[in-house]
């Protein structure tokens, strides 16, 4: 059995590491310009509001509290997030589909529409997402149109 010695071992592991990392593909929010999503950004952003409505939609606070910036999460507790999302997003809830639509880079983040069809009418949200460290975090849903059917 052949041993190395600790400067010989520690040189293997970070080499080790170094092609590890640089294997991995890069964020697609490391440049952020101004503008329209990249279609990497925007496959990035559906996934983490998918996650996010589905567990809404499942209940299942703790993993939904999750996905939230950590700015917010700094501020709001998960208890009232909880009332929160009960009190005015519950058409999240309930929602029966969503689609995404038009997905923007501000000077803040990203903001990205989603319409959500519930049992009483459609609802076209604004979502704003933080970068932090090259993730991304929700900030805050707004509604800013409600309906019995959204035209599109």
């Amino acid at each position: 059995m052949n041993h190395l010695s600790k400067p010989a071992l520690t040189t293997q592991l970070l080499l080790g590491a170094l092609l590890l990392t640089s294997c991995s593909s890069p964020s697609p929010f490391e440049s952020l310009s101004a503008g329209g999503c990249s279609d990497t950004q925007q496959v990035a952003v559906e996934k983490h509001i998918t996650g996010q409505i589905n567990a809404l939609s499942s209940q299942d606070w703790p993993k939904a509290y999750t996905y939230a910036a950590q700015s917010f999460q700094n501020s709001i507790q998960l208890e009232q997030f909880t009332a929160i999302i009960a009190a005015q997003y519950q058409m999240l809830i309930d929602n029966q589909g969503f689609t995404f639509k038009n997905c923007k880079i501000t000077s803040s983040g990203v903001s990205q529409e989603v319409e959500v069809i519930d049992p009483r009418g459609d609802y076209l949200l604004l979502y704003r997402l933080e970068v932090e460290q090259l993730q991304l975090g929700i900030v805050a849903a707004s509604v800013i149109e409600a309906s019995e059917g959204l035209k599109t």
